[in-house]
């Protein structure tokens, strides 16, 4: 498998997050905004409704921030992000089973840095997010960061704290799912 060159933001990185453990806030702060759209995203994905993204979201940024001190060096920063996006998104899942709202899946605006969809598009974006309710929590995570976004599997098994193997079991059981969730009338 070829690894791909870091862009230039992520060359940047590694000072930047040297920078926000000084202290620095502005560092912080440019962190979360390279990666605040992709957090937003997956927890769209994981299924937070819009009425909850940003609270969520803010839990993700704290976790962030508290977590720090903690981030290994070498790894990939966005990986890490995913991992606290999706845990926070699971956990609000978890939390909100008991007092799930009916709320429309895609009320809110899809993605503001997307076109905006035709007709067609809208009608399967709806019965893909009406398939992935469909998952579980764990196949719907791993779904989401590896075909959706675009996470290698290693770094989709780091981030959900499972293991390649797992991975690949809730990957096939996604798809399965899916398949059978968009073929069906």
């Amino acid at each position: 498998m070829a690894t791909r060159a870091p862009s230039d933001d992520e060359a940047q990185e590694p000072s930047l997050i040297e920078a926000a453990r000084g202290g620095n806030a502005r560092a912080f702060e440019e962190l979360l905004r390279r990666h605040e759209t992709r957090v937003f995203r997956v927890l769209r994905l994981l299924g937070v409704p819009a009425s909850d993204r940003e609270d969520v979201a803010q839990n993700v940024f704290l976790r962030i921030f508290r977590g720090l001190d903690g981030f290994r060096a070498g790894r990939p920063f966005s990986s890490w992000v995913y991992k606290i996006s999706a845990n926070a998104a699971l956990d609000w899942r978890g939390q909100s089973d008991r007092q799930r709202r009916e709320e429309a899946p895609w009320d809110d605006t899809l993605d503001e840095t997307a076109p905006a969809p035709q007709a067609g598009s809208l009608d399967l974006a709806r019965r893909l997010e009406a398939a992935l309710d469909t998952l579980s929590d764990r196949e719907r995570a791993v779904f989401v960061l590896i075909e959706m976004e675009g996470v290698e599997r290693a770094d989709a098994a780091r981030a959900l704290g499972i293991s390649g193997i797992t991975v690949r079991r809730h990957l096939g059981l996604a798809k399965e799912r899916l398949r059978q969730a968009l073929t069906e009338k």
